[in-house]
């Protein structure tokens, strides 16, 4: 299993993304602060998306996965998600790297898991 998130597709910069090293980020936050139900150390995805420097006509993230179907997300879904780390301050093995929350917890039972690509798009 890789550590490692790439961000790819319309972007200016392609980004890996290395979630076991944000236990020692400033940025990092309890999970249940945003999303109550919640466990774990999370971060918040905007930030990496935006220094990928999506393109102006980027609408759309679609999520590969190494298990599972791709996932598609507005990119105001995306910009507001929360990529989940680390669960009882160890990083996520079973499903990870990371798993992905929607700001407004709707797939709190069902988080985006196994993820290895954010494809940014148009549609």
């Amino acid at each position: 299993m890789s550590s490692v998130i790439l961000i790819t597709g319309k972007v200016q910069f392609k980004i890996n993304l290395d979630p076991t090293i944000w236990i020692i980020d400033d940025r990092r936050f309890s999970l249940s602060d945003r999303i109550p139900g919640t466990e774990g150390l999370a971060m918040e995805l905007a930030p990496f998306l935006n220094n990928a420097g999506p393109a102006p006509d980027a609408t759309h993230v679609i999520l590969h996965r190494s298990v599972g179907e791709k996932v598609i997300l507005t990119m105001e879904q995306a910009q507001t998600s929360f990529l989940c780390f680390a669960k009882e301050n160890k990083p996520i093995r079973e499903g990870g790297p990371a798993l992905l929350y929607l700001a407004d917890g709707s797939n709190k039972e069902n988080p985006v898991s196994h993820l290895t690509e954010l494809e940014v798009t148009s549609m």
